[in-house]
């Protein structure tokens, strides 16, 4: 399993405690959707568990190697879940040598699965290593955080990701999967196996749409709606941000549909809207009325993005 260039430096730093057998007992992997935190886990899982070279994307069993996630059809992390895996880890080792626990998401444990983990934080086993992965800072209670070595996994430079991406298909623009995905390669990857590329154009028009007095922003929320809301609003995030950059630098946007939008609006106006979308991106959990808050987010449009 090949290390992903923007992660080898957190990669050689636990190589390197693995080496001088200093693997902490508990890892918190954190940072945006789509940047293969999993996949480092499940790296350093086989590098523990001594299982040699593991093919990116596999899921291997192992004895010795417990996962945790939401289960199908359920929204949490349960209590019930986190004890089972406390007493798993509580037991010698199959092979007398780590024992090794994914938890993914993380951010997904109840109140009550939190704390039943932290005492297996606070007193853990010899050789047994947690691994936590969240994709959002503010989440998991400081108890728990604080008692895990955290690696932070950022996005790389927009070329960079371009050029890795123009190795897996040198033929398709990237550049707008790219900002759809908020700058993760492989959200990116993932956003052209499902044929995205053309809700570039259709959410731009939609918004110029709006913008322009075109399409009625109730209508374009219910259908915006029907799509994964990670997609649709993780790309009014991006392209709010270009506006930013555009208007920042007095100069024009990218795109000639955001010149419409970006001509008349005042860069304040825009940053107030911009928390409105990252907050939005914040509440994606399916606990909310998915339509309703993308019209919170579309209304504006059509009044110059007044009253954000």
């Amino acid at each position: 399993m090949n290390t992903l260039f923007w992660q080898e430096n957190n990669w050689n730093t636990i190589l390197g405690a693995h080496e001088q057998d200093r693997v902490p007992h508990a890892l918190l992997l954190e940072g945006p959707a789509g940047l293969g935190k999993t996949l480092f886990a499940e790296r350093l899982a086989a590098l523990l568990l001594d299982l040699g070279p593991v093919k990116a994307g596999s899921v291997f069993a192992h004895p010795d190697l417990s996962r945790v996630g939401v289960p199908e059809g359920k929204k949490q992390i349960t209590v019930g879940q986190i004890r089972e895996l406390c007493t798993e880890l509580s037991m010698t080792s199959h092979g007398s040598g780590y024992k090794v626990a994914i938890i993914d998401p993380a951010d997904k444990m109840n109140t009550s699965a939190a704390n039943s983990l932290l005492k297996t934080l606070e007193e853990p086993t010899p050789d047994t290593v947690l691994i936590l992965i969240r994709a959002r800072l503010d989440t998991l209670p400081a108890t728990i955080a604080s008692r895990c070595q955290r690696l932070r996994f950022a996005v790389p430079s927009t070329e960079s990701a371009l050029e890795w991406l123009s190795d897996h298909d040198g033929t398709r623009n990237w550049r707008p999967l790219l900002e759809m995905a908020a700058g993760a390669p492989l959200a990116a990857l993932e956003a052209a196996r499902q044929g995205l590329d053309a809700l570039d154009e259709r959410f731009l028009d939609d918004l110029t749409g709006i913008a322009t007095g075109r399409l009625d922003p109730i209508g374009v929320a219910a259908e915006w709606s029907k799509l994964d809301p990670t997609v649709s609003i993780a790309w009014l995030n991006s392209q709010v941000t270009a506006l930013i950059r555009a208007k920042s630098r007095n100069g024009s946007a990218e795109r000639e549909g955001l010149q419409i939008l970006a001509k008349d609006l005042p860069l304040e106006r825009v940053f107030l809207y911009l928390d409105s979308v990252q907050e939005a991106l914040r509440r994606t959990d399916g606990a909310l009325n998915l339509q309703m808050l993308l019209e919170s987010l579309l209304i504006p449009w059509a009044y110059g993005l007044r009253g954000c």
